[in-house]
């Protein structure tokens, strides 16, 4: 069918429809430099503060559903701006409840802005795809999730600078992650990529093919090089020593906390006050970004309210469940989700920890910017890649190496376990599209309820977070043995892509595929 000619004002239309994508992903960032500053602030242990993922992605698992069905009644505009309503009174209760001295608030008000933001998903995907020409389709959608990675790196960068400076908090300031060196050495990675896959596709006659597969591999290594030098950088004046880990496996089962209640009275009032004010000013600039976004998108809404958007019957995830590999594939995305967001999640704690870059928090904190910073790189190279490689392949190398690099981290200490655990952001970056993609491919329920079933996987990242920081704080405080839940996960994962590279896509398939 060939492609209409685009509406007046459509481009316009998904520009801010892309701002969307930036506005979930720098929103969901967010959380990362926050579990260090509440921690710190509310005296809590690693699963206590690590509750604040749980109440996020929990949001995904309750409002999946719902989502649909309030779309189907209010259309995509009004939808828009109802979950935009939402985030911005999520965002509200987070300085209420700071006013108050009351961390459940703060669980709350993330749980209300996950719910937001699980409607906007719902509905902002299918539109970024239909607001255009139908043959751009794929590339207005890889273009807003680049956005949407855009805002992952930029989230823990503004959110530590503000939450993780003064207060109680040493002021940082000597992470610059933008500098030169990066730039210069993504370039020469790229370039020399280039020049190798020119050879190689000369040498093969397919320029053409190869010439953009050198320069995706070149960016990955360039961004590897440029890790590894970085952190590098910043190793201590007096190499850490590798802790002597002892695990208390009944502190692990025990719900009791391991913080002691008279802790929180040890801060100093007045910095303890100025940290939670830190917080508060986040989240009520991230309030106003939501109103005004909101605005904008109700201005264009007639745009919105016009797009091709699919009218396909809605059909419940439940039906997947006869499908064995949407089962399989929904829990590849509880397993992949809840393992990125662990790492993510304890990063910063992580990397200010004595026996790995002993950096002030504000400073570790920004450094998480590089573990996301990795996932985009990754985004941009493996588009490439997977020209030319299947993705079943290509995901078994990357879960394959995560897992390697997850357990460099459990056995290391210093700069050796910092670049470990910022490189695995890069392998990370294809698994969620390749996993998705794979299970749609061989799932034998419809393409809506799998899709349906493997988005409720998202809620793995409410549950794995916290057995990481359970095994952190049975542990003594010490982040690296945590990592060993990362390293199961995507040891699992590597079975999964390894099964599928195995089993051919329905549509390849000779006769008819039935379900169990």
């Amino acid at each position: 069918m060939a492609d209409t000619a685009p509406r007046k004002g459509t481009g316009l239309a998904f520009t801010y429809v892309t701002t969307l994508f930036f506005a979930w992903g720098f929103a969901t960032s967010l959380i990362d430099p926050l579990i260090a500053a509440v921690r710190g602030a509310f005296a809590l242990s690693f699963t206590e503060a690590l509750l604040t993922q749980f109440a996020w992605f929990t949001a995904y698992g309750v409002f999946a559903l719902p989502a649909a069905f309030v779309l189907s009644r209010l259309g995509y505009a009004r939808s828009i701006v109802g979950a935009l309503a939402v985030m911005v009174l999520g965002a509200l209760i987070v300085p209420v409840s700071t006013i108050l001295d009351f961390y459940p608030g703060v669980l709350v008000a993330l749980f209300v802005i996950g719910g937001g933001v699980t409607l906007l998903q719902v509905a902002a995907n299918p539109l970024a795809a239909a607001l255009g020409p139908q043959r751009q389709s794929h590339f207005r959608l890889v273009l807003s999730q680049a956005f949407n990675s855009l805002g992952t790196v930029v989230g823990p960068l503004l959110g530590a600078t503000v939450m993780l400076s003064g207060g109680i908090f040493v002021a940082g300031g000597v992470t610059e992650l933008g500098s030169l060196s990066a730039l210069l050495l993504l370039g020469l990675g790229v370039a020399f990529g280039a020049v190798a896959g020119a050879l190689l596709g000369a040498l093969r006659r397919d320029l053409k093919a190869w010439l953009p597969l050198g320069a995706a591999i070149g960016l990955a290594v360039g961004w590897l090089v440029f890790l590894h030098n970085y952190v590098g950088g910043l190793a201590p004046s007096v190499a850490p020593l590798k802790p002597a880990i002892q695990i208390d496996w009944s502190q692990f089962f025990s719900f009791q906390s391991d913080v002691v209640a008279t802790d929180a009275a040890l801060i100093d009032p007045t910095l303890r006050a100025q940290t939670l004010g830190n917080i508060d000013t986040v989240f009520l600039g991230l309030a106003a970004f939501f109103a005004i976004l909101a605005l904008f998108i109700w201005i264009i809404r007639s745009k919105l309210t016009s797009a091709n958007v699919s009218t396909e019957r809605s059909v419940s995830p439940l039906e997947a469940l006869k499908s064995r590999w949407a089962v399989f594939g929904a829990m590849g995305i509880f397993i992949y989700v809840g393992s990125e967001v662990a790492i993510g999640s304890l990063m910063t704690n992580f990397l200010e920890s004595q026996n790995i870059l002993s950096l002030s928090v504000s400073d570790a904190g920004r450094l998480v910017a590089l573990y996301w910073a990795g996932a985009l790189m990754g985004r941009f190279a493996g588009s490439a890649l997977l020209t030319r490689i299947k993705a079943a392949h290509l995901l078994i190398v990357c879960t394959a190496v995560a897992a390697a690099l997850c357990l460099i981290v459990t056995q290391t200490g210093g700069t050796t376990a910092a670049f470990a655990a910022l490189a695995v952001g890069l392998f990370n970056s294809i698994m969620f599209p390749a996993i998705f993609t794979l299970t749609l491919e061989r799932s034998t329920a419809p393409a809506s309820a799998t899709s349906g079933l493997l988005v409720f996987g998202i809620i793995g990242g409410a549950l794995l977070p916290l057995m990481a920081g359970r095994i952190a704080d049975a542990a003594g405080g010490v982040i690296n043995p945590a990592f060993f839940v990362p390293v199961l996960g995507y040891a699992a994962l590597t079975i999964f892509a390894i099964a599928a590279a195995r089993t051919a896509p329905r549509s390849a398939m000779a006769g008819p595929v039935t379900g169990h």
